[in-house]
């Protein structure tokens, strides 16, 4: 991850850039807009993956911190990026510290049996109603398939955990910056059409939910408050680049112009 140090505009910091590449201010603003979001959205995916030692060090390590703070700013979302910084520099955060937080708000269930937080679209969207469930994983593995995206082998979350949804569209935002900056090739649309699909029937059905019982459980005893204080600043941050990407984005295609919800 690196940083571009080039100072934010309020055109950058308010909607998406001006689609008109042939211009070499426009096309060095369209690569740091869409490549600031790509950003944002690596290093939230990175958060909410289980933290084992290395993850952390990246996620903590000076040079992302900066790169993140500087690619909020672009985008507006510069005063929750900060809470993040904070948290994730905060001198009693280690990699235990870390693991015992993800532990106890998503890893194991309370007393009650019951887990204090679940981090999938599924559990939010369709509740108890299995075959429901079913068909919102397999609407997030179409998406996942149609950019020949597969999880990694020694990566055991189901598909529609939020780290996967939010790794996507950290994907989708890193191919826009290269496509929507070269006037010669015509797959922005379709991209902008896709990020469109997981932010208005995906992460807008699930991440204000998730970050709200985020914040409900940090308290609760057993969670560390330096990992509680991650975890409330990555979901409050998500939340504000949900809604700055919605915003900018066109309509989400319709299930019947996109084969069953999928891009075609």
């Amino acid at each position: 991850m690196t940083d571009n140090s080039t100072p934010p505009t309020d055109l950058e910091a308010t909607r998406d850039p001006p689609a008109d590449p042939t211009d070499p201010e426009e096309f060095e603003a369209i690569k740091r807009h869409h490549g600031s979001r790509a950003a944002l959205y690596a290093v939230l995916a990175g958060t909410f993956c289980y933290p084992d030692g290395d993850a952390v060090a990246e996620l903590t390590d000076e040079e992302t911190i900066s790169a993140m703070r500087s690619a909020a700013n672009r985008l507006g979302c510069g005063d929750a990026a900060a809470d993040l910084a904070s948290a994730l520099t905060a001198p009693d955060l280690d990699a235990e510290t870390f693991a015992d937080g993800y532990d106890a708000l998503f890893g194991l269930p309370g007393d009650d049996g019951e887990y204090p937080v679940v981090p999938y679209e599924a559990d939010y969207t369709a509740r108890d109603d299995l075959s429901a469930k079913q068909r919102r994983i397999a609407t997030v593995s179409g998406l996942l398939s149609a950019f020949d995206l597969e999880r990694a082998d020694d990566y055991h979350e189901r598909r529609d955990h939020v780290a996967v949804e939010l790794e996507l569209m950290q994907v989708l935002a890193a191919r826009r910056a290269i496509v929507e900056a070269d006037s010669d090739d015509d797959r922005g649309e379709d991209l902008a059409l896709a990020e469109a699909t997981v932010l208005e029937e995906h992460l807008a059905d699930f991440l204000p939910g998730l970050a709200h019982d985020i914040g409900s459980a940090a308290g609760r005893e057993g969670v560390p408050e330096a990992a509680a204080d991650v975890y409330v600043a990555a979901a409050d941050l998500a939340t504000a680049l949900l809604e700055r990407d919605r915003a900018g984005h066109p309509d989400a295609p319709t299930a019947d112009a996109t084969n069953g919800g999928e891009p075609a």
